[in-house]
């Protein structure tokens, strides 16, 4: 028999001063130093067996052992190392509240802290108590249980966004598995599993003295510490729940994966066990958090695969279903979260037009469980079975989720609709044209059918009207269910914001100028309801951007002047406030940067550079908003705009638009380069800017200017030149270029761009050409002579380093 120590460890003074050495312990090993009796310390002699607590250690991987420091990824369940068993027998330290045995079973026990910190807590614990024992071992008594691990299995199960999370929980709950099984192996080596004491009989001395009674409590005590020790089910939920919180591809495989263990509870051949009719035989089960983590899981719509998205609705339909069912025990019956979660899976099926159909089933489902109770209460008839349904009805979750879904299919049937209304355009436009040149060689055609006669006709899609109205018909019924005071039922300004930017101002287009005033319509309802008294229907930004963007979507002729008429309201609502009449417009915010973006898009949609300029500039020197890079990018894009469309400048000035564009990307570029984290241009507007003084009618010396610092500019941004820039820079030299009197400058320039171009690697075909047609304009080659070679690249053939695709290329050309 080993020795029995009979001390008492020196109790911490205070559990911080406990973790703060068990943290220093950890991340200073050298401080380490095995516990010895103190000047106070109960003598030996003076200590109760039966005060005693039984402690097994166990063989287990060190900090330096491959196995400890394996990926995550890793093995759940490795191989079992051998165990060494020994015993001591210590007291167990008192508790630090009086309400819990341990510190750690406070459910609030380092809620706040990080995961590492929780982590490095354990780690310590789990090191002290591998104090005063062989190396490689950890002592497994009363002061480790499965509830410590399981704090740090919440601790990684709480939506930490840091990468890992789940699979650091998978390498815990493995080694509290790892754990308890040598445990387990340690008290079947000790005591067996039929006879639970192998040495002595009753009343027997031992070899070191301890009588069988005794060592009956110790087997107890030994007892309670393997007890402890066995994983729990909230300890595999925290694991459910930490791959239900990652975005992982893999997460739903490896929520099924531990949901399906706690289903089979399998327990492999080479596991120690108890036999069923042993106390400490171990039986897991999965309880109604275990179905929800895994709901949870399903519902999030992690993907871009519709098929699969529908497939994970669909198995958590038939989840829920099964608990619903009289077969399913009690402990797994659903909650209105599960029905939540199964709506919610539904609703992610963004392209599935029967999502919004299954969503209401659940929602009458609900409410007719909750029909059910309710008459059973009047008629006084009681059944135990259907008790869990006395707390299912459709929340305010349920029932936006349920808008949600109508607006998604609103948006599928206009997008098809929009699709098929423009097909039918084309084809009745192409009856015109026949029909026109038909009437040229014959008088006596019938009159042709009118164009919205032939839509009418012709289409047989709705414009997502109908499921528009099914969802502003749920936001109705949500206010009379609030008004007759339902509790957990209330519409808020998110139902109302899912209908106008989510709906109506995804619904907006060309062919649907009327979606813009039911937009307005639903705000004015809004700002009512504010003034009435209900402060949850406040509209907020935004429902107002929302409205300015239905507006701009429809490219009208007074769409952007509607906009900017919002945006008016907006601002001032803003200043009134600030002048201490908050009264007058609380239900109207100020604007943001997205609301004078959406402004800024509808006027750029029709053209007017100029003013979107100005609210730039109005934006600029404002003190509540400031511009972001969309907001430049929408005025490059203008002036752009204003350069191609415009044949003949509304400014009179040729190539002012391109100057204009480079002036806003070069104020750009000096405020990223100033530490405005806000501003950075993209690569396309360097792209854009040169393509376009290519592409130009115009032919000022400007536009050189303007190619030539734009593109040194591009040369030296983060992003790179490529060969597109050097073939717009060639032309917007061959064509300002262009007359006699500046065949020498183009002459040296063009040397120098090209002599560039093949030091970069970047000579493309399309620059091989027009250097060809450069110089049969010059007459200096005749048309047979410029195949054969430049007089700008020398002859061929031509090294391979000059270009990336025409080196094979240029034997054709």
């Amino acid at each position: 028999m080993s020795s029995i120590h009979l001390w008492r460890r020196p109790p911490l003074s205070s559990p911080t001063v406990g973790l703060a050495k068990s943290l220093s312990a950890h991340f200073n090993p050298s401080a380490r130093t095995k516990l010895r009796p103190s000047k106070t310390t109960t003598p030996p002699s003076r200590c109760r067996v039966a005060t005693t607590t039984p402690v097994l250690s166990v063989h287990v991987p060190s900090s330096s052992d491959p196995r400890r420091n394996s990926p995550w990824r890793g093995d759940i369940l490795p191989r079992q190392p051998k165990c060494v068993v020994s015993r001591r027998i210590t007291t167990a330290s008192s508790p630090l509240d009086g309400r819990y045995a341990k510190p750690w079973h406070d459910p609030s026990f380092m809620k706040h802290c990080p995961p590492e910190t929780v982590e490095a807590w354990l780690v310590a614990l789990l090191d002290r108590r591998r104090d005063g024992t062989r190396a490689n071992a950890v002592v497994l008594d009363d002061d480790v249980d499965s509830t410590a691990y399981l704090r740090v299995l919440e601790a990684y199960a709480r939506g930490d966004k840091s990468g890992g999370a789940p699979q650091k929980a998978e390498y815990w709950i493995g080694r509290l598995e790892r754990h308890y099984a040598g445990v387990v192996r340690a008290f079947i080596d000790e005591y067996g599993t039929d006879g639970w004491e192998r040495n002595g009989t009753d009343g027997e001395k031992k070899e070191n003295g301890t009588s069988s009674s005794d060592l009956g409590n110790i087997r107890d005590k030994a007892m309670s510490a393997v007890r402890n020790l066995q994983p729990t089910v909230s300890c595999y939920n925290a694991v459910i729940r930490a791959w239900s919180e990652d975005s992982d591809a893999i997460s739903v495989v490896r929520s099924r994966r531990w949901l399906t263990k706690l289903e089979q509870h399998h327990i492999r051949s080479d596991e120690p066990h108890f036999p069923e009719h042993h106390p400490l035989h171990h039986n897991l089960r999965p309880d109604a958090q275990s179905y929800d983590n895994y709901l949870h899981s399903c519902s999030r719509g992690t993907g871009r695969n519709p098929a699969l998205h529908r497939r994970r609705a669909q198995e958590a339909e038939s989840i829920l279903r099964y608990r619903m069912s009289p077969d399913a025990p009690s402990s797994i019956r659903p909650t209105v979260e599960s029905f939540n979660y199964v709506v919610r899976a539904w609703t992610r099926c963004r392209t599935d037009r029967t999502a919004a159909e299954r969503v209401m089933e659940w929602v009458r489902t609900m409410e007719g469980m909750r029909r059910d109770v309710v008459r059973r209460e009047t008629e006084r008839r009681e059944n135990d079975d259907d008790e869990w349904k006395r707390t299912i009805a459709p929340d305010a979750k349920t029932y936006a989720m349920a808008v949600d879904a109508w607006v998604v299919a609103a948006g599928i049937e206009a997008e098809q609709w929009y699709s098929e209304r423009r097909s039918l355009d084309n084809d009745y436009r192409q009856l015109e044209n026949n029909r026109r040149r038909a009437s040229s060689k014959s008088s006596s055609l019938s009159p042709m059918e009118d164009r919205q006669s032939f839509l009418e006709r012709r289409s047989v899609r709705g414009d997502g009207t109908d499921e528009m109205e099914r969802a502003a018909s749920l936001l109705r019924y949500m206010m009379a269910l609030e008004e007759a005071g339902v509790d957990d039922v209330r519409a808020t300004v998110v139902g109302y914001n899912t209908l106008l930017s989510g709906g109506w101002a995804k619904l907006a287009n060309p062919l649907r100028p009327d979606v813009p005033l039911k937009s307005e319509a639903i705000l004015q309802e809004m700002m009512e309801l504010y003034e009435n008294g209900n402060r949850n229907a406040a509209p907020d930004v935004l429902s107002f951007n929302a409205v300015i963007k239905a507006w701009g979507r429809t490219k009208r002729p007074n769409s952007a002047s509607r906009c900017e008429w919002w945006l008016r309201k907006m601002i001032q609502a803003s200043a009134r406030t600030t002048t201490h009449e908050p009264h007058e417009t609380a239900s109207i915010p100020g604007p943001n940067v997205q609301t004078y973006n959406l402004v800024m898009e509808a006027w750029l949609q029709l053209g007017d550079a100029a003013r979107v300029q100005d609210l730039l500039l109005e934006m600029d020197a404002s003190d509540a908003v400031s511009p972001n890079s969309e907001s430049f990018s929408k005025v490059i894009r203008a002036w752009l705009q204003e350069e191609t469309k415009h044949r003949t400048p509304r400014s009179g000035l040729s190539g002012l638009g391109c100057e204009n564009a480079w002036k806003w990307l070069k104020e750009m570029l000096e405020r990223e380069r100033s530490g405005c984290a806000d501003l950075g241009p993209a690569p396309e507007l360097f792209s854009s800017i040169l393509k376009t003084a290519a592409r130009t009618p115009s032919r000022g010396e400007n536009l050189l200017i303007v190619g030539q610092e734009t593109f040194w500019a591009m040369r030296e941004s983060r992003f790179g030149i490529d060969s597109l820039a050097y073939e717009w820079l060639l032309e917007i030299a061959l064509k300002v270029l262009h007359s006699p009197e500046n065949h020498s400058r183009r002459r040296v320039f063009v040397e120098s761009l090209i002599r560039q171009c093949c030091k970069d690697g970047l000579l493309s075909v399309k620059c091989v050409r027009l250097l060809e047609s450069l110089e049969e304009e010059d007459g200096e080659r005749t048309a047979e002579e410029g195949r054969r070679g430049s007089n700008f690249l020398g002859d061929a053939p031509f090294p391979a380093t000059w270009s990336r695709n025409v080196s094979n290329k240029r034997s054709s050309t």
